[in-house]
């Protein structure tokens, strides 16, 4: 057998993160153990019911993101980004030997970062103090940071088509748009913290705490009728005109202007953080928890026991 079950993937293991690069595969990036001081991970490409894995330590791994064409990245929270090929490999040793890692000086001194998106062509991540990188070659480029009245935020999701052309959000309640030379604060018709963005067809939408759901572009945005205005909301996707958006106990989604909850079947304990949009649906990440939305309905890859 050249991979591992989902057991075994997952034992000790948190999901942090996760992505569909093409149907019938899953790339998750997971803490594993608790000790903060000599962070373990493990790094994951699943397809045919098997995983394909790798480890790395001694930093905390955060974020993951993928190309179809077969590249993938991996941040962590100091700085480094580990590339790796999730097509080519049959063998956990082919996986482990297609990795390459790019360390970032610069965030030693400035705060650690919090996400990596692959946005076009380039590879972006960004974090605590408004700093964005953009891996170029072997080298980071380092963009304007992005500021509110001369104050750094934390930067917590990035979404969009390039290095000059995305939109950033903060857990501060700031969303920006960045053009490849400056930025321009949002006006929103909400100020709470947010927590992750979206493309649409057109336009983006972003949710945060305090049930806030947003969607829009440039200067026209509105907000959703929340479900309840005391849910926080971590993660939002779409597929085929329906948003979706997760809070820890659930699904909800929307077709127009109303979000309504996703009827789940809960077979097993299910956890809910982080949507990722994909071809083929809606794909969520959390904890033990790897589920798929597709035609509306919530389908189960693999759950597990709470992590205590």
């Amino acid at each position: 057998m050249p991979g591992i079950p989902d057991a075994e993937f997952l034992q000790d293991a948190f999901i942090q993160e996760g992505v569909s690069p093409a149907p019938g595969v899953v790339i998750a990036a997971c803490t594993v153990g608790d000790d903060e001081d000599a962070p373990k991970n493990r790094v994951g490409v699943r397809r045919d019911g098997e995983w394909l894995e790798f480890g790395l330590s001694n930093e905390a791994i955060l974020s993951v993101d993928a190309t179809p064409g077969g590249e993938a990245y991996v941040l962590g929270e100091n700085g480094t980004v580990v590339r790796f090929d999730w097509k080519s490999p049959k063998t956990r040793d082919a996986l482990r030997a297609s990795r390459k890692p790019f360390a970032n000086g610069a965030v030693t001194h400035k705060g650690p970062l919090r996400r990596l998106r692959v946005l076009g062509g380039d590879v972006l991540c960004a974090g605590s103090v408004g700093q964005v990188y953009c891996l170029n070659g072997e080298r980071f480029d380092s963009l304007p940071p992005l500021t509110v009245d001369g104050e750094p935020v934390t930067i917590e999701d990035l979404a969009g088509n390039s290095r000059e052309d995305f939109i950033a959000v903060a857990s501060d309640g700031y969303a920006a748009h960045f053009n490849g030379s400056t930025w321009q604060i949002l006006a929103l018709p909400i100020h709470t913290a947010l927590t992750a963005i979206c493309k649409l067809e057109q336009g983006y939408a972003l949710c945060g705490k305090s049930g806030a759901v947003m969607t829009g572009s440039g200067d026209e945005w509105s907000d959703l009728t929340p479900v309840d205005g005391d849910r926080d909301y971590w993660g939002i996707a779409a597929h085929r005109g329906t948003l979706y958006v997760a809070h820890l106990a659930g699904i909800d989604h929307a077709s127009g202007q109303t979000l309504r909850p996703l009827k789940l079947q809960k077979e097993a304990p299910l956890q809910f953080t982080v949507l990722r949009g994909a071809s083929d649906g809606v794909w969520s990440f959390a904890d033990h928890t790897i589920g798929r939305i597709h035609d509306g309905q919530w389908h189960t890859l693999t759950s597990g026991p709470r992590t205590p």
